[in-house]
């Protein structure tokens, strides 16, 4: 049974009676094995001439099993080992493997050169990484090769084009007994300051977002769910992958995105529920085939990595013809914090992010003294269930400033709540825009300009005033075939805002600086902005 806050306070909170799953990972991918082996668990499709793969259950937990013998000879349980590549059924299966070694998988981004290597493979100890020989046309031996020395940790390097010899010299070994609350992932945060911080998530916690994502999206079991995320990213590898486990279902791994690979998966295999960032679903609306795609099949259009405008709700909706499920997520969080419910209406899934998932708590603090606001009032979301991370690895003062001492996780997502209990973000803390004085969220310009038919998606942001402290910036990425007018523009808004929120700045852009998890990095264009000498 949910739970909302009394006194008008905000305060809301799932079902508490879940019972909590305490278990690994390995023991998650033997219970789906226990009841269908069967079932495809696996499919990555034909791409650049290789051919389609497949995997049962029974296959799935096999492989993993040998990966986890072939680790245990090099390593030893507990050890910190990195993965530096795309998503591929070699990474689902070292995911997998490692879990049930015990290993502690380090997941990098495939795009992080050699500054960001370093401090990474330093910061999180790693004895080990797996890694492919290129990225994009990017030397990634070399790159290694000029930090290795500086790493005398970093003792194995294991290709992946060499798979079949790792897992040929595997000896079969007895495997540990993994404890639920032990770590499980290391993944690091795409903050826009300062140094990443690597988020410690258990093997329970990342079962249970899993497994309660699934819940949420009340599908049936045995689902075909479509995975477009990074697997070194918490949506791809816990809210898509192990959901999936959970559910039971059939995975496809799409490896490289594009609309129209996209919109055959979905036709081709049947997909029940799937997982994407607003960029993704533009292109996908935007492609002539898009008409053409048989979507019958399709349940859920889960929206997530970013606030999702109502525009855009409404285009996948007339032009999908889906469902979309709102979706907020945080890696701190193990993944999943907030979805809609199916059946949900348009207001709940265009003006929010959704409800707390089940055995999890939130509420709106104040930025100034953190007590808990009341409903409609804007502050810091935080959260608070057994299955969020652990603690940033090696950083307990950051540790502190993100946990308090009442189990609270600060977002640093700004927010408000309805007197239901469901929430709805209104930006980042570190985005707020101050011009004198006044606080304006970028938010809540941005579902305005999504309403103009010349605007796909746009970034509303500050930039540095004598005057005013901060003036509000924007950049907007038009729609398919049209060319946006900023005067235009800046008139429309004028009629449905107040006047000091409307951009002073504008840019039309082709396309966003994204991290990823989809979300546009507003700092680059900041920079991007300083360097034109726009501000």
């Amino acid at each position: 049974m949910s739970h909302l806050g009394k006194n008008g306070l905000a305060y809301s909170a799932g079902d508490m009676d879940v019972p909590f799953l305490n278990w690994s990972v390995g023991a998650l991918l033997k219970d789906a094995r226990r009841q269908a082996p069967d079932r495809v668990a696996l499919i990555v499709p034909a791409q650049e001439g290789r051919a389609e793969r497949i995997w049962t259950y029974k296959d799935l937990l096999d492989h993993a099993e040998v990966c986890a013998c072939a680790l245990l000879s090099r390593f030893a349980s507990g050890d910190r080992v990195a993965t530096w590549a795309v998503g591929s059924p070699e990474i689902i299966v070292l995911q997998l493997g490692a879990a049930l070694a015990g290993v502690v998988l380090v997941t990098l981004n495939p795009a992080n050169r050699a500054v960001e290597l370093e401090y990474m493979l330093d910061q999180s100890g790693a004895c080990g990484i797996f890694l492919s020989r290129e990225f994009r046309g990017l030397d990634n031996v070399a790159t290694l090769e000029q930090v290795r020395a500086k790493l005398p940790k970093l003792t194995q390097i294991i290709y992946l084009d060499q798979w079949t010899d790792f897992i040929a010299g595997a000896k079969t070994v007895a495997l540990p007994d993994v404890a639920a609350g032990a770590p499980c992932l290391i993944l690091y945060t795409s903050g826009s300051t300062g140094k990443p911080k690597a988020a410690v998530l258990t093997h329970n916690g990342v079962v249970n977002s899993g497994a309660l994502t699934a819940r949420r999206l009340n599908i049936p079991a045995g689902s075909v769910w479509l995975n477009l995320l990074p697997m070194f990213h918490v949506g791809g590898s816990v809210t898509m992958t192990l959901s999936c486990i959970a559910n039971v279902g059939t995975q496809i791994l799409q490896t490289q995105f594009s609309p129209d690979g996209m919109l055959d998966a979905l036709d081709r295999y049947k997909v029940t529920v799937t997982m994407a960032v607003p960029t993704m679903l533009i292109g996908v609306m935007d492609s002539p085939n898009c008409g053409k795609a048989n979507l019958s099949s399709l349940r859920a259009m889960t929206v997530g990595g970013t606030a999702v405008a109502p525009e855009l709700v409404r285009r996948v909706k007339e032009k999908m013809g889906v469902e979309v499920r709102a979706l907020m997520g945080q890696t701190e969080a193990s993944g999943t914090m907030f979805c809609t419910r199916e059946g949900d209406d348009e207001f709940h899934v265009t003006k929010s992010v959704g409800f707390p998932l089940d055995l999890m708590e939130a509420r709106i603090a104040s930025t100034s003294d953190g007590s808990t606001l009341a409903h409609n009032d804007i502050g810091e979301i935080c959260i608070r269930a057994a299955y969020r991370m652990r603690e940033y690895f090696q950083m307990p003062e950051k540790t502190r400033d993100a946990i308090d001492a009442d189990g609270w996780l600060h977002t640093g997502d700004l927010g408000f709540m309805y007197s239901d209990g469901y929430v709805q973000i209104t930006g980042r803390l570190k985005e707020m825009i101050i011009r004198g004085g006044e606080n304006i969220y970028p938010r809540e310009i941005e579902d305005v300009l999504s309403e103009h038919p010349d605007v796909a998606q746009s970034a509303v942001f500050g930039l540095p005033d004598e005057k005013w402290g901060e003036i509000v910036a924007a950049a907007v990425l038009p729609r398919a075939g049209k060319t946006p007018n900023t005067e235009a523009l800046a008139a429309f808004l004028q009629e449905r805002i107040a006047r000091h929120k409307v951009p002073k700045v504008w840019k039309v852009v082709d396309a966003f600086p994204l991290n990823a998890s989809g979300k546009i990095q507003k700092f680059i264009l900041q920079e991007q902005f300083a360097s034109e000498g726009r501000i």
